[in-house]
């Protein structure tokens, strides 16, 4: 009887081994402010855009990402990983209006030094929507930068590897600035060079948690 006991022991730990931790799903939220439009820029945006006035001047905005962090990099390059399909959910807040994005339009991108920028690394969740008004686009970026002198690839930086990076640092990656740690909200109409809207802010603040445990 002992010697089965023994035999089950080791096949549940070599099993353990062949799959380290289960596949989990992450919730990432982030609240804080930007800067409003001015009245001028306010009254020349489209009667349908999908945020009124009134949520664009009150300066508050939120947004909601839920990703499994088991993905596998579908990126080749060593110091790039491209987890396609890890956003199940991603949705921003701009005043009272919540609009929920396409999934599959949303990327979660990590680059440790990679893309011909050794000295910079960056962890990047975006998405984008095609609307009558024009191309939707939010993304939450965090970029680490040095000079371009430092190597920040593989232990030189804040990212050991592309690996997917743990929940925390995925809501607040080590940045040598404040301001590299943003939130952006753009929309662009066909055949304008300007944007039509932007609103970018680093006063946002983001936290993960386990969506199971909600």
């Amino acid at each position: 009887m002992r010697s089965c006991v023994a035999i089950g022991l080791v096949l549940t730990a070599s099993i353990a081994m062949l799959h380290p931790s289960a596949a989990a799903e992450i919730d990432l939220s982030g609240t804080g402010t930007f800067k409003p439009p001015s009245e001028e820029q306010l009254a020349g945006l489209p009667a349908d855009l999908a945020f009124t006035r009134t949520d664009l001047a009150s300066g508050k905005w939120s947004f909601f990402v839920r990703y499994e962090d088991r993905t596998g990099d579908a990126d080749a390059d060593p110091f790039v990983g491209r987890y396609v399909g890890a956003i199940r959910v991603f949705r921003v807040t701009v005043g009272s209006t919540t609009v929920d994005l396409p999934i599959d339009q949303a990327e979660l991108a990590v680059s440790d030094g990679g893309l011909g920028f050794a000295h910079r690394e960056s962890i990047r969740l975006a998405t984008r929507s095609v609307a009558p008004y024009g191309l939707l686009r939010v993304d939450w970026v965090q970029l680490n930068q040095h000079s371009r002198s430092d190597d920040l690839r593989g232990a030189g930086g804040a990212l050991s590897s592309d690996s997917m990076p743990t929940p925390s640092t995925i809501a607040n990656l080590a940045t040598s600035s404040a301001f590299d740690r943003y939130l952006q909200l753009r929309i662009d109409r066909p055949g304008d060079a300007r944007p039509l809207l932007y609103l970018s802010s680093s006063k946002v603040s983001v936290t993960a948690a386990s969506a199971a445990a909600r």
